[in-house]
């Protein structure tokens, strides 16, 4: 009976792609080898899925083989095939190793690796197998539209990268042709080519069974036991998907310089690394309230590593306030002029006090408080983070998102490295090349308004700039989840904008005015008495002029008819309120009022006399200066 083993691939009389061209198809990319895992396996995972499933499982598990599996490992890297193949000794170590270490990453409500397991088989509707096991770059039959069986182009190179030994072991469970469920296993080498008994060899190699030109995957019952002696998780009931077991990772620290010697992180840490990774990485399409979505957990040594979520986690919040925006509205359409088209849907949220900390988040280019864009195509997981101009608060922020409209999701793919970590219009030509053009300068454009720094290039008084004034408010405010703000803890005044509620789930600022006054009460005919709701004050205030003038515009939601008063204070850096301000300095005031169409009432007090109505306070803006704006009813 023949059993299984390891074949290596020949040049053949017509030539051949090495291993090592393999592994430089990705190029030097700029995230470690960690991220660039996660996002290039979570999107062949979310290509592969099910049109009949709702949930698509992404599940990472590293740890160590168990002491009861570790002599399945030892047989199955002794026979290293020919000796030129392990020239680097890998798989000689691997084989008298006492202790190995893997990365499992398995999904569930996928469609599993089917199709021919011969790149010379006729044509074949599924080819997910000659994509990731056998093919580079074949990418026939992949459609626009729906799911689409895994890309599995270059991206399947961060695998091998990862891998110390630079290899993989493929165990998978499709629906054949025939209706029947079908289980296949492999083992996938790429290493360095070499020469032997006066032929060359490519490098690349396969752990099944082999035949005189290629070599077959174990399959069904054999496939099963085999998986089952290395302790990999099996399939259950009707389940499909694909597990890959990386070997023997890498896990030197992504936070350091690269060095001959780099400090490797403990599993620990680099578990925790891989949920921030899958967090900053895939939180669009993990959403809860998706109705197709992805759902992902991470173990290392048999410990759950949470994955933080957008209900946790501050500045996720913020992100995805800023999607649920772009995806219900009021999104803002970005175009380009010349030719004319729609490019995509803009949104933001400020924030504040959400500040990021995580290494997984900074290596995307996030730290401290955000002040980036997130882009968008078709498929949801996060291509960038477009880095815009930070706001002068250090505390204070802004959390974008970009979506492509769907028909330019293609020229946007075609503009993306093989690492699909960014938009490069230099790839295209012509109209193409002109959108993806415009597109990077109209985020800057948007980036510049959301920071204040279009203000302080284009407006100056005297000799210095107003755009700041409005950036120091910030510290007035807080949002969903805030992890640290700068809110003093004096007291605060009924109707300001000190007094800060804030919902985590959906990210969004508001301002609640906590007004216990009665001065707002009237008494009625019968004596009873009626109150009016308190005024609310909407979003952080923002920058303007009018009439040639800087000014701070407040938004304030009024009930109904009402007398309303405006109070503008200085606040010292400690946070407590000036009583006055030094003799000869300048001094904040409130100048009036604009109300629905524009018109404009003078002074601080405002008579409303019609419904409920939103109308916004205007407010002198002095540079340097960190005000506190609120909304009274007089006694």
């Amino acid at each position: 009976m023949k059993q299984p083993g390891w074949y290596a691939q020949p040049f053949r009389a017509d030539g051949g792609i090495t291993a090592d061209g393999l592994l430089d198809q990705l190029g030097r990319p700029r995230l470690s080898r960690l991220t660039m895992l996660v996002r290039e396996a979570a999107q062949n995972s979310w290509d592969a899925r099910r049109p009949d499933r709702s949930l698509v499982s992404f599940d990472l598990n590293l740890g160590t083989v168990s002491a009861g599996h570790v002599n399945a490992w030892r047989s199955l890297f002794a026979d290293g095939g020919k000796r030129g193949a392990d020239r680097d000794g890998s798989f000689r170590r691997l084989a008298r190793a006492r202790s190995m270490r893997y990365l499992a990453i398995e999904d569930r409500g996928t469609v599993g690796l089917g199709g021919p397991t011969r790149s010379d088989a006729g044509h074949s509707e599924r080819r997910e197998w000659l994509r990731f096991v056998l093919n580079s770059g074949d990418r026939e039959g992949i459609t626009a539209a729906g799911p689409r069986g895994g890309t599995f182009g270059y991206g399947k190179g961060a695998l091998y990268q990862l891998s110390r030994a630079h290899s993989v072991l493929v165990y998978t469970r499709f629906e054949n042709e025939s209706g029947r469920l079908e289980s296949r296993f492999i083992g996938v080498g790429v290493r360095e080519a070499f020469w032997e008994g006066g032929r060359r060899y490519t490098g690349r190699q396969w752990w099944g069974m082999p035949e005189t030109d290629h070599c077959e995957p174990l399959r069904n019952e054999q496939a099963d036991t085999v998986a089952h002696s290395l302790g990999l998780r099996g399939f259950h009931g009707d389940e499909t998907g694909t597990t890959l077991i990386v070997v023997d990772p890498d896990l030197t620290d992504p936070t350091l310089p690269v060095a001959d010697h780099a400090e490797e992180l403990t599993v620990a840490d680099a578990s925790q690394y891989l949920a921030d990774s899958i967090a900053w990485n895939l939180w669009p399409i993990m959403l809860t309230e998706r109705s197709v979505r992805m759902t992902a957990t991470v173990i290392g040594n048999g410990v759950s590593i949470p994955v933080p979520s957008p209900t946790q986690d501050a500045a996720l919040a913020y992100y995805a306030a800023a999607y649920r925006k772009s995806i219900d509205g009021p999104g803002e359409m970005l175009a380009c002029g010349k030719p004319r088209k729609d490019l995509g849907t803009f949104s933001y949220e400020y924030t504040f006090g959400a500040r990021v900390t995580s290494p997984a988040a900074r290596e995307l280019g996030i730290d401290g408080s955000p002040h980036h864009v997130c882009l968008l195509r078709g498929p949801e997981l996060v291509t960038q983070y477009f880095e815009g101009p930070p706001r002068s608060n250090p505390d204070a922020g802004y959390a974008g998102v970009f979506k492509i409209v769907p028909d330019l999701d293609d020229t946007f793919a075609r503009a993306e490295p093989p690492t699909h970590d960014g938009w490069e219009y230099q790839q295209l030509k012509g109209r193409e090349a002109t959108f993806v053009r415009t597109a990077g300068r109209r985020l800057r454009e948007r980036c510049d308004t959301l920071s204040g720094a279009e203000a302080r290039r284009g407006l100056k008084v005297g000799e210095f700039a107003i755009g700041s004034v409005a950036q120091r408010l910030g510290h007035l405010l807080a949002g969903p989840g805030g992890t640290g703000t700068a809110v003093p803890d004096a007291p605060s005044t009924p109707g300001t904008s000190r007094a800060v509620s804030g919902d985590g789930l959906a990210g969004v600022l508001r301002e609640d005015a906590t007004n216990r006054a009665a001065a707002g009460a009237e008494q009625s005919a019968s004596g009873a008495e009626k109150r009016t709701r308190n005024p609310v004050l909407i979003s952080i205030p923002r920058f303007d002029v009018l009439a040639g003038r800087p000014v701070l515009l407040q938004q304030v939601q009024v009930d109904g008819p009402d007398v309303l008063e405006g109070v503008v204070k200085v606040l010292t850096g400690e946070g407590r309120a000036e009583d006055g301000v030094p003799l000869g300095a300048p001094a904040p005031e409130i100048l009036g009022w604009r109300l629905p169409g524009g018109v404009t009432v003078r002074g601080a007090t405002l008579r409303h006399t019609d419904g409920p109505a939103e109308v916004e306070l205007i407010v002198s803006a002095l540079a340097d200066v960190l005000v506190e704006i609120s909304v009274v009813r007089p006694r």
